[in-house]
């Protein structure tokens, strides 16, 4: 259960960041996530429902569309159903609801907290070209992280399972999964933002995921996944800028004062961009990596000004430490807490014990819980 505690840090903690950061009163009061939250737990709900579609079709590969598709949902909960990259999803449906899975029923999310600029503009496209370095997108904001994270939960799928260490700190990754892992979520940020900014997310995607497999807070390691993974994509020179600001950034992640300017490689490095976000919130979590110093991390990341930089720290600090590290007052004033900690579990239970994979009389309860397309 201690692997269960950690995937409810992960979840919980990115939300938990992003809310702390964005409260005017950290230590008091109802904490409100924003949009990297709304669209992280989206990604996370996505990602069970590709799970469900390749356990139900025996057919790999479906975590990238259906992890799009959980954005269309969120845009049509925020009141964009105009868009073309949401009307596609709606007629699709026809004549059945939509948007359908339970985010879709709860009042909660029933409305916007911030726009998503990037994410928008990829969904006005009427006929885009989702494939990795092809996308017309060129952001470089934070956001691609929220959606690309959510893939760092595969590591749940480690062929030598992550419960063998239940008291103390597991294995590495294993290399397989890791180029697994880092090929669904290329597959994923291809959808939006621009290519620097996928391979940051990537590249943060694994730390977060080898955090969740060992127990212990991650940095940037194994880079050279990352050209393996983008082998094969064109506009090398900006993979190879981002690996290279990504090389620069795992040699400094613990510098004492904090990181305040990033100009490596002439990747976008300012204020709400995902290399900033990453960099601050490696810095914070890996500046304060034990338990007794979770809190201390995700304050901060906090005092960077950035929700993007604190939901990094407390989603890396959460997997490493689990749920219960993160401050019981915080997440019982964290408004979307119980949707975190249900996707959590809900994440967790398709990767170890699918209902859909056994004869059960909750499959059909499942399966319009997380519908398989």
């Amino acid at each position: 259960m201690q692997v269960l505690n950690r995937v409810r840090g992960l979840v919980v903690g990115y939300c938990l960041g992003d809310a702390l950061a964005r409260s005017p009163e950290p230590g008091r009061g109802l904490l409100m996530a924003g949009t990297p939250s709304l669209l992280f737990l989206a990604g996370v709900e996505g990602l069970v429902r590709g799970l469900v579609r390749e356990e139900v079709t025996g057919r790999t590969g479906a975590i990238p569309e259906c992890s799009w598709h959980a954005t269309a949902r969120w845009a049509s909960r925020t009141r964009q159903g105009t868009l073309p990259g949401v009307r596609r999803w709606a007629e699709s449906a026809a004549p059945h609801r939509w948007p359908d899975g339970w985010l879709s029923d709860l009042a909660l999310f029933a409305d916007g907290r911030g726009s998503a600029p990037a994410v928008e503009a990829a969904l006005e496209q009427e006929d885009p070209d989702h494939r990795p370095g092809h996308s017309t997108g060129d952001s470089a904001g934070d956001l691609v992280l929220s959606r690309t994270l959510p893939v760092a939960l595969l590591a749940l799928t480690d062929p030598g399972g992550l419960d063998a260490h239940p008291t103390g700190p597991g294995r590495p990754l294993d290399p397989s999964l890791d180029r697994h892992l880092s090929g669904v979520a290329r597959d994923v940020a291809a959808y939006t933002h621009g290519l620097e900014a996928q391979v940051v997310a990537v590249s943060l995607a694994r730390a977060l995921a080898s955090s969740l497999a060992t127990g212990q807070v991650t940095g940037l390691t194994g880079l050279d996944v990352v050209d393996e993974t983008y082998a094969e994509v064109p506009q090398q020179r900006d993979v190879a800028g981002a690996r290279t600001a990504l090389e620069a950034l795992a040699a400094q992640s613990i510098p004492y004062p904090p990181i305040t300017e990033l100009a490596l490689q002439g990747v976008p490095s300012g204020p709400r961009t995902a290399l900033r976000a990453t960099a601050e919130g490696l810095r914070c979590a890996l500046m304060h990596p034990g338990r007794d110093e979770v809190s201390k991390a995700v304050r901060e990341a906090v005092e960077t000004g950035q929700p993007a930089a604190a939901a990094i720290a407390g989603a890396l600090v959460g997997a490493a430490h689990g749920l219960d590290a993160l401050g019981v007052d915080a997440v019982a004033r964290l408004d979307v807490g119980h949707v975190a900690d249900q996707l959590a579990m809900d994440v967790y239970t398709q990767l170890t014990a699918p209902p859909t994979a056994r004869e059960s009389a909750t499959v059909d309860a499942w399966l319009h819980r997380y519908p398989a397309w």
